[in-house]
């Protein structure tokens, strides 16, 4: 007969040993204390039975079983024996705002897999202790990709009010997980352990509900000690109810506890690592941006003429992608040196991934017919992204040295095409840079020949340019000539100014706070602009008109390019170029807008938030959608590396630059005259869109940013053999407000995965090619379908499983 069965601990004992691969070292000293720590938890366990270990992160383990397998083998032991937890179940501990929502997917698709071939285990415990915030999507994005539950610290007590310790996480699609934040920190170097357990356990009677209590050094990693061991069995001897344990069973066992529900994201902590480290950021957007179109591409090569679909070059770029989204390198704040590794890194992904989108293209071009005359400047325009694409290009076909002769532009039906000179990145004769905007399909090409001939004259539609003034036939733009800003942006078409002051306007603003900008919830929105010093008329047209505005501060140099295109759909463009010598100041944007009751809207992973006008800083990506209240009226921003807003009244702000020094962490105070490296000195640049109408909404929003950051991409066409036609969509699909968000070859066969993205909140029913049934959609919610046209589709989860399967949530 079975005895009665233990008592649930009130406390559960998680030991663990938080690790910074990088932070105030470089990676080669991360690696090593990774393997050092590891060897003490695995000989602390092996001495004291009943002990339990937690250690996520699949990187740190990969570095363990690259470079000392006997240590990979005794924590295997260790896993199976269950005195090793297995947690996270990502690649890293990432920044949880800034990477893209496929980037986290990803996290769990590689570090998922990992901890399954190696150790056997499915890991369903999110955990991200140390990240600087998390965004509102993260529930789904977790639930998505097998998640149950979720561990994290930041933002603490004093950075946002919570209804307990222990919460249901609720995304705005309505996924939830259960969450934990713990409470005080994950180590015990600033607290002695005993006070710690008594501190956490009154919690957990007040609560009424266990708690998680966490012990062990950490940064630097170090992780428990036979002190901590020896604390903890007197606290036991003491009758204080607390057991070893991991985050695993720690949920299990508060399974059936009532828990409140938390919306929304989980901030702030940190509101400087938004902005910190601009090239970091721009790099990392950049890279993402590379390898949607590199996977597409190859997808679509795969699925079109048979490709090989390179699996094992894409996972080596993902995994390094991954790794230098680490929450201490993506925000900014890390030693200099490790930031000029990170640096590397990620050109080396966005170099990588351009090879590999390189070759399928040529891959894809191969297959297309060959042009009437061999000799024609040929090139073939792609379009990656899931709708059809009339974006502005430039492009440089190669001609005959030094030619001189008149050539028109014709596309695959022969017919003429407009285009517009250039200046050329080379100084040599018969170098022509040709401006255009192709009609090209969904995930589709069209090709087109620069061939000899006098072209047709092109009409300018109305488009104008002086040096005060960009206009086309729906939008005004007049510039201010103090600040070199916009002083009015008109619609044409309903009569509204739609700046209230003048736009686009740069303050420098103090900012005095360290690295993260701990202790703050907002930056000054008071500051000094840089002089309007001269404008010059850069384009006239037909196709696009261009003024260059340069402005000067006592610490910076800007020059902004105002482009207006003829066709009145396109948006308007700023191309800005930064020359930043400011220490301990920040650089704002500034966007008075003339909408009445405005609400904000911005993306983060996978989904969009609305963002309070409140003046406080806030996390976002690409984009930035202004909804005026009554009527509707939308004002959407779009650029390719910021990721930090604020919002007051109706005035949106970018926050472009900051210049901290390097890995400056509060309390330590800068010595007046003390020599230290400042961020961001030097030259940056910077590319805006904006686009406003009555039907401007998420959907337009989230096209603006797709088109600035995936623009087409042209090569030569040089192939002979293909019978394929000169145009062609080759994979799209049929929705009202859900978009194709990423393509990509399935992990695991050669069926094509797709990720559809509701954006408006209004659920429906998605076509994909060759399906005739809909696939149901919710409220800005997430699917993912693998399949083929000729094979029909399948609902699965963010690991490609399908939905129901006994591992699918």
């Amino acid at each position: 007969m079975e005895g009665p069965a233990e008592p649930s601990p009130l406390l559960h004992m998680i030991g663990n040993a938080h690790i910074d691969p990088v932070w105030l070292w470089r990676w080669p000293e991360g690696c090593a204390e990774a393997i050092g720590t590891c060897w003490a938890a695995v000989e602390l366990l092996e001495a004291h039975e009943g002990v339990v270990f937690t250690r996520g992160e699949a990187a740190l383990y990969r570095w363990i079983e690259d470079y000392d397998p006997s240590l990979f083998a005794r924590i295997q032991a260790l896993v199976r024996r269950g005195s090793w937890a297995i947690v996270n179940g990502w690649w890293i501990q990432p920044d949880c705002n800034l990477p893209h929502g496929e980037a986290f997917i990803r996290q769990a698709l590689l570090g998922k897999r990992f901890f399954r071939e190696r150790f056997g285990v499915e890991v369903n415990v999110g955990y991200n202790v140390d990240s600087f915030g998390h965004a509102a999507t993260l529930p789904m994005l977790l639930r998505h990709t097998g998640f149950e539950s979720y561990v994290f610290m930041r933002p603490q007590e004093h950075e946002k009010s919570l209804p307990g310790a222990l919460f249901d996480w609720v995304s705005p699609d309505g996924s939830r997980v259960a969450a934990f934040r713990i409470q005080v920190a994950y180590t015990t170097v600033h607290q002695a352990l005993r006070e710690r357990i008594e501190h956490d356990a009154e919690l957990a009677r007040t609560g009424g509900y266990p708690f998680m209590c966490f012990y062990g050094v950490g940064n630097h990693g170090g992780g428990p000690t036979r002190a901590d061991l020896a604390v903890i069995r007197d606290a036991q001897a003491d009758g204080l109810a607390i057991a070893f344990s991991d985050p695993n069973r720690y949920f299990a066992a508060v399974a059936a506890v009532e828990r409140p529900e938390v919306g929304g994201d989980l901030q702030y902590h940190a509101i400087g690592c938004y902005a910190a480290v601009s090239a970091l950021k721009a790099l990392n957007r950049q890279a993402e941006a590379r390898l949607s179109q590199a996977e597409a591409a190859c997808a679509l090569a795969m699925a079109r003429v048979g490709a090989t679909y390179p699996h094992a070059k894409l996972r080596e770029l993902w995994e390094s992608l991954l790794f230098n989204q680490f929450h201490d390198i993506l925000a900014g704040t890390s030693i200099p040196s490790a930031t000029n590794d990170a640096l590397q890194a990620l050109g080396g992904v966005v170099q990588g991934a351009d090879a590999i989108l390189n070759g399928a293209i040529r891959r894809l071009a191969a297959g297309v017919a060959q042009a009437p005359e061999p000799t024609d400047a040929t090139f073939l325009v792609f379009n990656l992204t899931g709708a059809p694409q009339r974006v502005p290009i430039e492009y440089e076909p190669w001609l005959v040295w030094q030619s001189k002769e008149p050539r028109r532009l014709l596309d695959h039906a022969g017919n003429e095409v407009p285009f517009q000179d250039l200046p050329s990145e080379c100084y040599a004769n018969g170098v022509r840079r040709l401006l255009l905007a192709p009609d090209v399909p969904a995930c589709g090409y069209t090709m087109f020949r620069f061939v000899l001939g006098t072209p047709a004259p092109v009409s300018s539609l109305g488009l104008s340019a002086t040096d005060t003034a960009l206009e086309n036939a729906r939008w005004r733009l007049e510039i201010d000539p103090v600040s070199g800003g916009i002083d009015h942006w008109i619609d044409r078409a309903t009569g509204r100014d739609l700046l209230a002051g003048v736009g686009h306007l740069p303050i420098v603003v103090d900012d005095p706070s360290d690295t993260w900008s701990h202790g703050i919830d907002r930056f000054g929105l008071m500051g000094n602009s840089p002089t309007c010093e001269r404008v010059e008329v850069l384009e006239t047209g037909p196709i696009r008109a261009a003024l260059r505005v340069h402005c000067r501060g006592s610490d910076c140099t800007i020059t902004s390019t105002y482009l207006m295109h003829a066709d009145p759909a396109q948006p308007i463009e700023i191309r800005v170029q930064i020359d930043w010598r400011a220490r301990r100041k920040l650089l704002r944007l500034c966007y008075p807008l003339a909408l009445a009751a405005p609400t904000f809207r911005c993306e983060i992973p996978y989904g969009s938030i609305e963002r309070p006008a409140d003046g406080r800083e806030w996390p976002g990506q690409r984009w930035v959608l202004a909804t005026e209240g009554g009527t509707g009226y939308g004002i959407a921003l779009a650029n390719e590396s910021k990721y930090a807003y604020t919002a007051e009244g109706t005035t949106l702000y970018v926050t472009a630059l900051r210049s901290p020094a390097f890995a400056h962490h509060d309390p330590y105070q800068l010595a007046p005259a003390g020599e230290y490296l400042f961020q961001d000195q030097g030259a940056h640049s910077l590319t805006i869109r904006m686009g406003a109408g009555p039907a401007v909404g998420a959907v337009e929003a989230y096209w603006l940013a797709e088109e600035l950051l995936r623009p087409p991409v042209v090569t030569p066409h040089v192939a002979r053999e293909g019978r394929a036609p000169w145009r062609a969509g080759l994979f799209g699909i049929q929705a009202d407000t859900t978009v194709l968000a990423w393509l990509k070859g399935a992990e695991d066969s050669d069926d094509l995965v797709a990720r559809l993205l509701e954006l408006e909140g209004r659920p429906g029913v998605v076509i994909l090619p060759g399906g005739s049934e809909g696939m149901p959609i919710g409220s800005y919610g997430l699917r993912t379908a693998r399949g083929r046209p000729n094979r029909g589709w399948a609902a699965c989860d963010g690991l490609e499983r399908p939905l129901g399967s006994e591992t699918s949530s």
